[in-house]
């Protein structure tokens, strides 16, 4: 009975693969010639029963990641699946860098000397290319340091990093989806400048009664800071969920909680600015925007280039297709070179329908039914199967939380923030245990009133096959009084 495989590892044997997913004995043999002997089966079994994907990679004369990016391909292209690649990237990195940065962040994290500290990372980032540093962080979490303890270690990593790394000059054409992150970090980088300026020309103290025309510029300026938020989204819900699909996990923990902060920081700044609390913003102003830079670059020399030998093209054309669905930052309209760049602008509708009807559990409805159905409802709907991979969600025009096709097929774990992981996962072990059957929160947003509810799913046979998230705003709900019934309606 071959195992049930969901990833993928230069251990995983060839013949487990071929039992579970048959039609890899086609696709290896047109990928790579060597492979044409598979098609044998005295051959098949007498070789590839026990063969790893590493040693079958190394007789066919290609490199393990490229060997395991196929097959998760051609399995996704046969059933749908998404295959996880476990353990691609730090193959390309010497083993005594990737100790030496480890010992370097172990003993930071000990309180050990920065200035000693940055001195030994500048020896190995001269040997390094870019990217390697992101692959250097993920094999620290894969050693088991936890990913809260990388957090705290990330100012002072940043610290050690910054006088080292350089932004790398990115050359990818307008509209591709990198293109559109660096060319908003320029936008960015912009914003800081003035808010930098702004703080100069004011002693490092604006004021309301002292500077009114500063102190309206700075509130425009914060503002347009704002606008990071969109910049983020789509790091977060679009670039890691592709990351992590090539094994890639690092940005979805570290870097997503790094945002969370900077988030957190600007909205305090702002709501100062709100109260004329001068003394707080003098305060923290200054380390918002060494915040933003240090996340700007980071990006620029590490996260991206890392993406961009990572992703394959048909992983960009995903990003871009539905990239607009959360947005950009105001006063930036991406460009038109990039072969793909007008793929967001196509719709898919359609696409998917299927001619006759569906047999629901009463009555009977076309898919197109089921999607308009499913659009207008004044609820949003998001469903994850029993094995925490997220399947649905209902795609309404104004989203309260952002949303792309992008989460399809991920961990549903890895669509929340990282401090929030934990309760996410508690909630869905009690669902999956019995233990609990609803789980609901709610939250105040300016005008509107969030209500979230969890629900678990349960077959005829009371086995549990997921969870349902349906997620409203309830502000006018909550304003109504007495009674309105429908015959009431002639005279409204």
């Amino acid at each position: 009975m071959p195992e049930p495989i969901s990833n993928i590892t230069p251990l995983t044997t060839v013949g487990n693969l071929i039992a579970v997913f048959p039609f890899l004995i086609e696709e290896l043999g047109n990928f790579n010639p060597h492979y044409q002997q598979l098609k044998d089966p005295e051959m098949r079994q007498a070789k590839a029963g026990t063969a790893t994907i590493e040693l079958a990679a190394m007789r066919g004369g290609i490199s393990v990641n490229e060997m395991m990016q196929f097959i998760a391909g051609a399995i996704q292209k046969h059933t749908g699946r998404i295959i996880l690649i476990d353990n691609p990237v730090t193959q390309g990195v010497s083993p005594a860098r990737l100790e030496a940065f480890r010992q370097i962040m172990l003993k930071l994290h000990g309180g050990g000397n920065v200035a000693e500290a940055q001195r030994q990372f500048a020896e190995i980032v001269k040997q390094s290319l870019p990217g390697e540093i992101a692959e250097m962080e993920q094999y620290l979490i894969r050693e088991g340091v936890p990913v809260t303890d990388i957090k705290k270690m990330c100012d002072v990593h940043l610290q050690v990093v910054n006088p080292s790394l350089q932004r790398v000059d990115i050359a990818v054409p307008a509209g591709h989806p990198v293109h559109t992150f660096v060319s908003e970090n320029s936008l960015l980088d912009l914003v800081v400048f003035h808010l930098r300026a702004i703080l100069s020309a004011t002693d490092n103290a604006p004021s309301p009664a002292k500077h009114p025309e500063a102190w309206l510029e700075l509130n425009t300026y914060l503002e347009k800071l704002g606008e990071l938020d969109k910049h983020y989204l789509r790091k977060e819900h679009q670039l890691f969920s592709h990351l992590e699909r090539y094994g890639f996990t690092g940005p979805s923990t570290v870097m997503w909680a790094t945002h969370d902060d900077i988030r957190a920081h600007l909205k305090a700044v702002r709501e100062a600015c709100s109260t004329s609390d001068t003394d707080f913003i003098a305060a923290n102003l200054p380390a918002l925007l060494s915040a933003v830079t240090s996340m700007i670059q980071k990006e620029e020399s590490i996260l991206l280039p890392t993406a961009l030998r990572l992703l394959k093209e048909e992983d960009w054309i995903t990003i871009k297709r539905s990239e607009h669905e959360i947005g950009y930052m105001q006063s930036f309209i991406p460009g038109l070179e990039w072969e793909h760049a007008r793929v967001g602008q196509q719709t898919k509708a359609g696409e998917l329908l299927r001619d006759g009807l569906l047999e629901m559990n009463v009555g009977v409805l076309t898919l197109e039914q089921v999607n308009l159905i499913m659009t207008h409802l004044p609820v949003e709907l998001s469903f994850v199967d029993e094995n925490d991979t997220v399947r649905f969600y209902s795609n309404q025009p104004h989203k309260i939380f952002a949303r792309t096709p992008d989460a399809i097929g991920r961990k549903v774990q890895n669509c929340h923030p990282p401090k929030s992981v934990h309760l996410v996962t508690q909630i869905l072990n009690e669902f999956r245990a019995g233990t609990r059957r609803v789980a609901e929160f709610w939250i105040p947003f300016g005008e509107i009133f969030v209500h979230i509810r969890y629900f678990a799913i349960r077959d005829k046979d009371g086995t549990y096959r997921g969870s349902l998230e349906v997620v409203q705003d309830v502000a006018k709900i909550k304003t109504l009084e007495g009674q309105r019934r429908l015959l009431e309606e002639e005279h409204a």
